[in-house]
């Protein structure tokens, strides 16, 4: 495996930590065991995406079956990109639809059930961006339960490894990501091995990201010590000089010298919204391009703005050919399952805007690209409120309004199309959580510190995975009109 990762890239030498991580990561494929689970973690620019490239490609020289997920639907076609394998989401490895009819004249309702896996062979199962694998602790979805469930009633001689940054935002109602703990694991009587790359190999005047990411890590460091020193668990941290806090001062001094670096044509910092649209409006590609936020509202307000003066008054409606944001898991005819994440591309308009529930609809054309590469074409039902709404999703009043006009008749075997409606965003802004697990090459950053942060290490992490995003050039932006 170590010349393999060597031979990925001309000039590229591993070292002391990438080599006992490709040995540790050999010898747990070699070797048989039970429930075995190996947890690979490092921090941006460590090398991990290298390690995945290279991994992959052992095990197919080796013949091992292998089977990649992710817990995206933009994560899962990221990682099929960088190993040249197909992936799939967690989501559609784990589960299935199945409608409930829950009365006569009362429509159908879709819950998920675990899907049965049966393997004639061990497989090893790799999960990237495993960060985002809550257990359901949290109050959010129990993936890795769900995971270990399923694989482990197929076989006990199968195989996992998760990889991730340990450093990037937790699952929704999480401290701290499960995927990456041994108490986790251990319950199930997993045989657990856990890989930590300590390096971060690309920071370079080339990558500014990256560099600013080293400079956020040390800033966590610090405010660790400083919660730990006041709670006495720390010795020493008072003699340092450093209180908790002086962190956001720093970041200010690295914005203003990165800013320099600019230029009239091209700024690396925007004072206001409307210049960050206005040169947003300039770079803009599909897929390339976004602007991260902290906040639905700030994203909201960028993507309405910046379609005001990319549509006019056509901004009302997607316009042809325009990209939207998958923002919850939809089954399509076929098993197919558009993933929450993914993007897809309006094509077309199928008939009149109309009114249902309180609210403005339209059917369109749609074309998505699957997980296989096919480019598939399909109609559905969008709710244009949502679009253009400060919300992550429809209000529940809303979906309590939509559930009281079900227009379902009372012997069809049809769904109700409203409730079976896709929901979706404009991608142009979007939070950070919703953009994790994906990369851009031209990142906007909208500097807010939002009050409803109080804790510096978990704004940090924020910072941290908003930043990581960026691939190529990063570029800051103040939260003002």
């Amino acid at each position: 495996m170590l010349s393999i990762f060597e031979g990925l890239q001309p000039g590229i030498h591993a070292d002391d930590s990438q080599r006992k991580a490709l040995e540790a990561l050999e010898d747990f494929l070699r070797h048989d065991q039970e429930k075995g689970v190996l947890v690979m973690t490092g921090p941006a620019g460590s090398g991990k995406t290298f390690m995945m490239k290279a991994l992959v490609r052992w095990m197919r020289q080796a013949d091992l079956p292998v089977v990649l997920l992710a817990p995206t639907g933009r994560a899962a076609k990221v990682l099929a990109q960088t190993t040249r394998c197909r992936a799939n989401t967690l989501h559609r490895q784990l589960y299935r639809p199945v409608e409930d009819d829950l009365m006569k004249g009362r429509g159908f309702r879709v819950r998920f059930e675990l899907k049965s896996m049966e393997k004639d062979e061990p497989c090893v199962f790799v999960v990237d961006e495993a960060s985002m694998m809550g257990n359901g602790s949290g109050g959010g979805e129990s993936l890795l339960i769900d995971l270990l469930q399923q694989i482990h009633e197929s076989s006990s001689w199968h195989k996992i490894i998760i990889v991730g940054d340990p450093f990037q935002l937790p699952p929704v109602g999480e401290t701290e990501s499960p995927a990456f703990l041994p108490s986790s694991w251990k319950p199930w009587g997993c045989d657990f091995r856990k890989i930590e790359l300590a390096g971060r190999y690309r920071q370079s005047a080339l990558s500014p990201a990256l560099n600013l990411a080293g400079c956020i890590l040390d800033w966590m460091q610090w405010e660790k010590h400083c919660k730990e020193g006041a709670l006495g668990h720390s010795e020493g941290i008072g003699n340092l000089g450093y209180k908790s806090g002086d962190w956001w001062t720093e970041f200010g001094e690295w914005i203003k010298a990165y800013a320099e670096g600019g230029s009239e044509e091209d700024p690396l910092l925007h004072a206001t919204m409307h210049t960050a649209i206005l040169d947003f409006e300039q770079h803009y590609e599909p897929g390339q391009s976004v602007l991260l936020a902290y906040s639905n509202a700030w994203a909201s307000k960028f993507n309405n703005g910046y379609r005001s003066r990319r549509f006019g008054n056509r901004m009302a409606r997607p316009s042809t050919g325009e990209s939207l944001l998958v923002v919850r898991n939809q089954y399509l005819s076929g098993g197919h399952l558009l993933a929450n994440g993914e993007e897809i591309r309006f094509v077309k308009r199928v008939g009149k805007t109309h009114q249902h529930a309180g609210m403005s609809w339209i059917n369109g054309l749609l074309e998505w690209i699957g997980m296989d590469g096919e480019e598939r074409t399909f109609e559905g039902k969008l709710c244009l409120d949502l679009l253009q709404s400060g919300q992550p999703s429809l209000s529940p009043v809303q979906q309590q309004a939509l559930w009281q006009q079900r227009v379902v008749e009372p012997d069809s075997m049809e769904k109700d199309p409203y409730m079976a409606a896709l929901w979706v965003k404009y991608p142009y802004a979007q939070t950070v959580h919703k953009a994790q697990g994906g990369a851009w090459s031209r990142v906007y950053l909208l500097l807010e510190r939002p009050h409803a942060v109080q804790d510096p290490i978990s704004y940090l992490r924020w910072l941290y995975t908003a930043v990581t995003r960026c691939s190529d050039r990063l570029i800051f932006v103040q939260p003002r009109p």
